[in-house]
């Protein structure tokens, strides 16, 4: 038995000599933890069958209740065979524990001796006794173990624990620690509204910090859930505690031995009208592991230690906002104690519960404020235009600093803020508050990576993250960087000290369970979004959860409303309200996104309460509404183009375009959003994909690949979608849709080539072209495109990517689609530089550049040109030359954001200025060009770029006559023949 120690009061939990020891599952656990809390007593098997399997137990179950203790034995015995813990006696078993093994056992020791600490008067022993005892706790207790027997000692420990906590409560009371207490008792009066205990200490603990009418307030909510719930009415202490408050007993002021001396000196009013009152210190305590917002602090601090010294008469008013969990409060609280000294006649704060359904009342909190500032009850004024100018009268003159917690709007703060310049007001919100008139307004962002592991290693430990650097970036990832989920984290690493970082982090990779995984005593993520979610009306809850069912990072007002199925109008207005809830962000105008972690909160809340069928639609309109815009983006661009009718022959709905550039920026906006819902609709592990969900992708597909974007510089990792393309393959030939097939081939050819399995890639664009009829006027030509790009990726396939861009190019032109021809040119282009034919390319160089610009083709395949003019000049070794057109295809990357090509140009010209000699500017371009090569994973690129950087050291490696050094040189040029790449 040496060493051997169970826990039950959280997590079910064994130990050996500091080793945890496996209990194994769940219906094993509940075996161990019916022996344990018999505490040595024999429980017969009949009971625990009873205990664990309930009344009718099944006919195996005393089998395997044996199994189970045997099991157990080979876990907690030193010898199995030799049990000397878990005994079986007469008829049954007993676990047999070392005095304090059990952590029940030494709880109800440690609360034993609290009580002797209590009858000596010895107050601070019995609150360190109790808070020893309560530490013993890990959350729920027996989590996670099945039975009626362990639901029934679960009520009891829970019990257990309220009543503990309520002592400890009662003594800080006692010990005149009301402003500590106040926050804990609020908390948990709130859980238990049935424990009329705790809210009449709740009650006392707001009286004694000036907030007469927080507590009568509180007195009035227990007394209608009493009612509404019970039909009864409070009982009598409840009442007697209402009673004393209102006539404001002078009996509820502590005791003079239990204040701090500064206290017990400050002269009380000599009126006999009300209690002692001294200068109010309200703010709650500052944490002091307060880390990072250096800035925001200084700002804050600045902004309000200043609030005397400006020139102006209106009073400073600060107001900081964001989401739930951002740390609005720990900001607001830290700024508050910096500056406290500045304001010597007192700091009032007041929690409004904006983001609860019932917000504080405003004339509820002038009169708390009132009282706090020496005004008798009688004295207060009913009318709420008489009350706020004796408020702002009583202000007048004083030097207070107001922070104002958790407001719901402005209204909510209006009658609250100072009318003078002496003080100042500190507002924390889950909004902006924008129609308050206001000195600063500062919006809190997550934390930095770097702030998120200095928060980490300050609560954890310094000694951790050293060991474990990597697990300790990818915790905080995890968290969102959101500083409440980081506090949640680090803390139960601080509580589990043999866990590693690495262990917990893994425990929060699964995102069904991250949520439930980041709470600890009395924090939780989910609990402080529930209180957000909880404000919101029914359009605004059901917006809230439809819209995180895409797998899109940013939303727009035209795909909420194809999510939602209503107008763009009012997804916008919803998406606001959800803003102003603190439960969307909106960094720039009409662009919305979730955090992580709120959007895995709503995704919970949608799989909870949508129907499938609901979510299913969503995503289905969502697709509808990709290939509605991309199809309105290339009839913008190609007014005469087939392709934009044969994919979307509706021609209507979905997004409009005025001009050739908004219908780029709108998809280069939403290309990351249509892949991964792409691959969201296709993978999905248990809803099959429907015919058409996947006709509808592949048309999306097909609009973004190398024949079809004639206009935006898209870069489109093909070589990951290969999965995708699959999927897509097999549900088209099981519906016999020869177009779809045609998609889908096209797709796999590009994933595959692009993946460097070329034989897979030519065999792919083959099957796409023989599914073409030889007169098709839409598709033949484009997939003859195809089979060049295919080709031309191809290091061996290069003669095959002549014949195939010539054989595009006659196809096209019988089409008659205007731009076609200068495509299958930069095709043919491309190919002959791969074939070290530079004198050839120029000649296609040309010729593209004159079709496109006679087409009114757009600026990329005019950049295109230049690029390839620019490469080809260089081959030849005419520097200057291929500099001047390199630098024209840079200033129309810069006029027409094609943020793509801008980096291979930059790359192109880098090779240029070495050729030409100029290294400095050689150098230059190539570090403008390195971090943009490697944002895109251009992993060639950015090879080719760092060898010039070299190159322009003093004895770096000389370079080729193509402008790069032997270890940049691989099989291929690094330019590519699919456009955007």
């Amino acid at each position: 038995m040496d060493g051997l120690r169970i826990a039950v009061l959280g997590p079910l939990r064994a130990w050996r000599d500091g080793r945890e020891l496996d209990t194994g599952p769940a219906q094993r656990r509940a075996v161990l933890a019916a022996l344990a809390l018999r505490e040595g007593r024999v429980a017969p098997v009949h009971e625990l069958l009873d205990n664990i399997w309930g009344w009718d137990p099944p006919a195996s179950a005393a089998v395997a209740l044996r199994n189970h203790v045997s099991r157990l034995r080979t876990a907690l015995e030193l010898d199995p065979r030799a049990p000397a813990a878990l005994v079986s006696v007469a008829g049954g078993y007993a676990l047999r524990l070392d005095e304090g093994a059990l952590d029940t056992t030494r709880c109800e020791e440690l609360a034993a001796d609290a009580e002797r600490a209590v009858r000596a008067q010895d107050r601070e022993r019995a609150i360190r006794l109790l808070e020893e005892a309560l530490s013993l706790w890990d959350g729920t207790p027996l989590a996670g173990v099945p039975g009626r027997y362990a639901e029934l000692q679960r009520d009891r420990l829970t019990e257990a624990r309220l009543s503990l906590q309520e002592k400890r409560l009662g003594l800080e009371l006692e010990r005149g620690r009301h402003a500590e207490a106040v926050s804990e008792l609020s908390g948990l009066a709130d859980e238990n509204p049935l424990r009329e205990g705790l809210r009449a200490l709740q009650m006392l603990a707001l009286y004694r910090c000036g907030r007469q009418g927080d507590a009568l307030a509180e007195y009035g909510r227990a007394r209608r859930f009493l009612s509404e719930e019970l039909g009864i009415d409070p009982g009598p202490d409840l009442a007697r505690m209402h009673e004393r408050i209102l006539r404001c007993d002078p009996g509820l002021t502590p005791s003079a031995e239990a204040l701090p001396t500064a206290v017990q000196d400050v002269p009380g009013r000599d009126d006999g009208s009300a209690p002692i009152w001294i200068p109010p210190a309200q703010l709650p305590p500052d944490v002091p592991d307060f880390t990072g917002r250096r800035e925001t602090v200084a700002h804050l601090s600045r902004t309000l230690a200043g609030a005397a010294e400006r020139s102006v008469t209106a009073a400073t008013v600060c107001v900081v906002h964001g989401m739930g969990g951002i740390g609005k409060t720990t900001v607001a609280v830290h700024a508050a104690h910096a500056v406290r000294e500045r304001f010597p006649d007192g700091q009032l704060y007041v929690d409004l519960r904006g983001a609860s359904r019932d917000p504080a009342a405003p004339d509820a909190v002038q009169r708390s404020f009132l009282l706090a500032l020496g005004v008798s009850a009688a004295n207060i004024p009913a009318d709420p235009v008489e009350r706020t100018a004796l408020y702002r009268s009583r202000l007048a003159g004083r030097r207070l600093l107001l922070l104002l917690d958790n407001a719901v709007n402005g209204e909510q703060v209006l009658s609250l803020l100072p009318g003078t310049a002496e003080c100042a007001a500190l507002v924390t919100s889950r909004t902006p508050l924008a129609c308050l008139a206001v000195t600063s307004r500062t919006g809190l962002e997550p934390f930095s990576e770097e702030e998120a592991l200095a928060l980490l290693e300050q609560i954890a430990g310094p000694e951790r993250l050293p060991k474990e650097p990597e697990a300790a970036r990818s915790l905080v990832r995890a968290c969102g960087l959101l500083p409440l989920a980081v506090r949640i984290a680090a803390s139960r690493l601080a509580a589990r000290p043999r866990w590693t970082i690495s262990s917990l982090t893994a425990r929060l990779t699964d995102s069904s369970r991250r949520l439930d995984e980041l709470q600890a005593g009395g924090l939780a993520v989910e609990a402080v979004f529930e209180l957000g979610y909880a404000s919101l009306n029914g359009a605004e809850a059901r917006a809230f959860r439809l819209l995180a069912v895409p797998e899109t990072a940013m939303l727009t007002p035209g795909s909420a409303a194809a999510v939602l199925d209503t107008t763009e109008a009012a997804a916008e207005d919803v998406m606001e309200a959800l803003a102003n809830a603190g439960l969307l962000e909106s960094s720039d105008p009409g662009r919305y996104r979730y955090h992580d972690l709120l959007r895995l909160f709503a995704r919970h809340r949608a799989l909870k309460t949508e129907p499938e069928a609901d979510r299913k639609g969503a995503l289905s309109r969502l697709v509808r509404h990709y290939l509605a815009g991309m199809s309105a983006a290339l009839r913008a661009f190609r007014p005469d183009s087939q392709l934009a009718r044969a994919l979307d022959p509706r021609l209507a709905g979905g997004p409009r375009f005025s001009d050739r550039s908004q219908a780029q920026q709108w998809v280069i906006g939403e290309l990351a959003g249509i892949l991964s819902v792409a691959t969201q609709i296709t993978h999905h592990p248990t809803r099959p994909l429907c015919a058409d969900d996947a006709r509808e992708l592949g048309r999306v597909l097909v609009l973004l690949m190398p024949f079809t974007m004639p206009f935006t510089d898209l870069y489109v990792a093909w070589g990951s979608m290969t999965a995708l393309g699959h999927v897509l393959l097999d549900e088209a030939e099981e519906d016999d849709d020869r177009p779809a097939v045609v998609n889908a081939c096209a797709v796999l050819a590009l994933a595959y080539a692009s993946s460097g399995r070329h034989e897979r890639a030519r065999d792919f664009a083959r099957q796409a072209y023989v599914a073409t009829a030889p007169d098709d006027g839409v598709w033949r030509h484009r997939v003859a495109y195809v089979r060049g790009v295919v080709a031309a990726m191809d290091p061996e396939g290069l003669d095959d990517a002549v014949a195939h861009f010539a054989d595009a190019a006659a196809l096209g032109r019988a089409s008659r689609e205007a731009g076609f021809d200068a495509q299958c040119m930069l095709g043919l282009a491309t190919t002959h530089l791969a074939r070290k034919e530079p004198g050839r390319a120029l000649q296609y160089c040309h010729e593209a550049l004159a079709l496109s610009q006679a087409a009114d083709g757009g600026a990329l395949d005019s950049v295109l040109a230049l690029r390839y003019l620019g490469q080809a000049l260089h081959d030849l070794g005419r520097n200057a030359e291929a500099v001047e057109h390199y630098t024209r295809a840079l200033a129309l990357c810069d006029v027409h954001g094609l943020s793509t090509q801008r980096a291979h140009t930059l790359l192109g010209l880098a090779c240029a200025y070495f050729g030409d000699g100029r290294l400095a500017e050689a150098r230059a371009a190539a570090e403008k060009a390195l971090p943009m090569l490697a944002l895109l994973g251009d992993a060639k690129g950015r090879q080719l770029a760092t060898d010039h950087l070299m190159r322009a050291e003093p004895g770096g490696a000389p370079l080729a006559a193509d402008g790069m050094t032997a270890s940049s040189r691989g099989p291929g040029r690094p330019s590519s023949t699919v456009r955007g790449e």
